[in-house]
């Protein structure tokens, strides 16, 4: 790709996965996301981006077919075994 970049900064990088800075930010603290320091600012390798991004896919595709059941009439329950319980809602 055109666009890819060696590094990403953590705004970056959450706009790419579609989360908050912040929760960029608290994985980079746990170890969770690899990350470079580089004076007050982290920077994220590309090559972290990716197995996040594979990751997330299930979890969006359940999501999407439990949100379906429910407007469908459903309870959402029976959609996929583990859909929303595998996102932490409750």
């Amino acid at each position: 790709m055109a666009d890819e970049k060696e590094f990403y900064s953590v705004p970056e990088f959450a706009k790419k996965l579609g989360i908050s800075r912040i929760a960029v930010f608290k994985r980079v603290k746990k170890g969770r996301i690899q990350a470079i320091r580089i004076g007050r600012n982290w920077a994220i390798p590309s090559d972290a981006l990716t197995p996040l991004l594979d990751a997330k896919k299930p979890l969006r595709e359940n999501t999407m077919k439990a949100l379906t059941a429910v407007k469908n009439g459903g309870d959402g329950e029976n959609a996929e075994a583990g859909s929303m319980d595998d996102i932490g809602w409750d």
